[in-house]
């Protein structure tokens, strides 16, 4: 599991390194360009593994792959138009040609039924089907890209994000893991929260992970065991 790259493709290359794609799997916790320097590298080579490796490589959405039909991004800051048109050219042609490629490599979630749940933000009472991840709604959509944990109970507006998506509690995420039947939510999301390792909330449910040195840690991702997909390992890439 990788969580938010932000354009650090050095510590992209190292976790290729440590991988064999003819039988690990990759799942992609999304954010992969902004803040860093190789956000259009990161996105390059994501984009070209997945297509690859179909079924062994998975990449997720995150709040920073949010566009408009446009080119337009939904959230702010984004850099990643002004990294294209210093390396590729103009954004539009390049948004036309590979970036809407990519954007429709995307999914909003991974189960892995009757285990894990693999979002990139988090949930709220609202995403209570299989369903509804599969064919989300706008609202759904921003929920899940957008939320946070909170210490506490109930769900509120999340306004350290602008009011976008919620802040959820112990009890939603109870509630979410039985209604689509896992024992586990794995996102990413906020770095600086897990900069040395992953962090676990909600009675251990909640798993926040960090792939990134962007900010300043020690980036690293989530090994799965097969045989007890529940049993997790870090694994440093720094």
């Amino acid at each position: 599991m990788v969580g938010d790259l932000h354009g650090d493709y050095p510590t992209l290359l190292r976790l290729l390194k440590i991988c064999n794609l003819a039988k690990d799997c990759l799942i992609f916790l999304g954010d992969y360009a902004d803040r860093g320097s190789y956000g259009v590298e990161v996105i390059e080579t994501v984009s070209d593994l997945a297509i690859e490796y179909p079924m062994n490589v998975f990449l997720l959405k995150g709040n920073h792959e949010d566009y408009t039909h446009r080119g337009e991004p939904t959230f702010f800051p984004s850099n990643l138009r002004e990294e294209v048109e210093s390396k590729r050219g103009t954004w539009e042609k390049y948004f036309q040609k590979k970036y809407k490629l990519f954007l429709s490599q995307l999914v909003l979630a991974v189960v892995l039924k009757g285990k894990l749940l693999f979002v990139h933000g988090g949930v709220s009472s609202k995403v209570d089907s299989l369903e509804k991840l599969k064919d989300p709604s706008r609202e759904v959509e921003k929920i899940v890209l957008w939320s946070d944990p909170f210490d506490g109970l109930g769900e509120r507006l999340n306004y350290k994000r602008g009011g976008v998506g919620v802040e959820f509690g112990a009890d939603i995420t109870k509630l979410v893991c039985g209604q689509l039947g896992v024992f586990k939510i794995i996102r990413s999301h906020e770095p600086r929260k897990a900069p040395n390792g992953p962090v676990y909330s909600h009675e251990n449910k909640i798993v926040t992970i960090n792939s990134t040195s962007i900010y300043g840690g020690n980036p690293f991702v989530l090994r799965i065991n097969p045989i007890n997909p529940t049993n997790l390992e870090a694994v440093r890439l720094k």
